[in-house]
């Protein structure tokens, strides 16, 4: 058996000092794509912002294509409440790193560059590709996932619908070339159609084999797409569940909750 293209073991952090989650066991193989359920506030987003390198674990390992991406052991607790500590202290893991082996995360709320046009800033996208190639093809296929950005090529971000950002969040990730692709609630606050045209677009993504890690509230959503959907609740995961055991939204309640909704 091949050795997992992620793999994430005892996996601890949060905002020192306060821990948002700790003892991460999972793992991703080729191909596959594994979806994240559970309450809001719970520390799904911190999680995925942690394995892209934007936050340094605490602890665990942080392993991609068998490359440890993290520095090993403990973080050290900071030495003074006076001392902006993350001044002077090497970083643990560095988001760079990771984009250029491939590790590339699309986090929610659309954070693109407002006074950028949406073919600017698809333009400079495959500069995070560090090398690997198909960009050519890639934009070949943004261009058929998200015909409405080329409707919108020399409009401004800040112009843009919500889920017109979203979709170009999502174009800037592929155009990254990814190895593994971590999408933070794509569906988040879209209206219903958008919501609709986005979620076709992601299924057409994961039916090209690019693994997936994808955080969602609409179980539904989720469940269409994933290999395995993993319960997240209060900082740890809780539960594992395969494709072919999907629950309804029902039973996902009754089973964080206790009763069904």
């Amino acid at each position: 058996m091949s050795a997992p293209l992620l793999q994430i073991s005892n996996l601890a952090g949060g905002y020192p000092p306060v821990s948002v989650f700790h003892g991460i066991d999972f793992s991703i193989g080729d191909h596959e794509s594994v979806g994240f359920f559970g309450p809001n506030g719970h520390g799904k987003s911190t999680l995925l912002k942690t394995i892209a390198g934007l936050i340094d674990p605490w602890d665990g390992d942080i392993v991609f294509d068998g490359v440890q991406l993290n520095a090993k052991g403990r973080m050290r607790a900071r030495t003074s409440r006076n001392l902006n500590y993350d001044l002077f202290r090497r970083r643990r893991m560095v988001a760079q790193t990771a984009v250029r082996s491939g590790l590339i995360y699309v986090m929610q709320g659309n954070l693109l560059f407002p006074e950028m046009t949406v073919g600017e800033v698809l333009e400079i996208a495959p500069v995070a590709a560090a090398g690997r190639q198909g960009v050519g093809e890639m934009r070949e296929q943004i261009d058929a996932l998200f015909p409405r950005l080329r409707e919108r090529w020399t409009s401004k971000i800040r112009y843009l619908s919500g889920g017109e950002r979203q979709m170009v969040s999502i174009a800037v990730g592929l155009l990254a070339l990814p190895r593994l692709l971590m999408l933070d609630e794509p569906t988040l606050g879209l209206s219903p159609k958008l919501r609709i045209e986005l979620s076709v677009a992601i299924r057409k993504i994961r039916q090209t084999k690019v693994p997936l890690i994808i955080v969602d509230q609409n179980i539904e959503f989720l469940t269409s797409l994933v290999d395995r959907l993993l319960l997240f609740d209060h900082g740890s995961i809780t539960r594992e569940i395969a494709a072919d055991a999907m629950p309804s939204h029902d039973e996902v309640m009754a089973m964080m909750f206790g009763e069904a909704s």
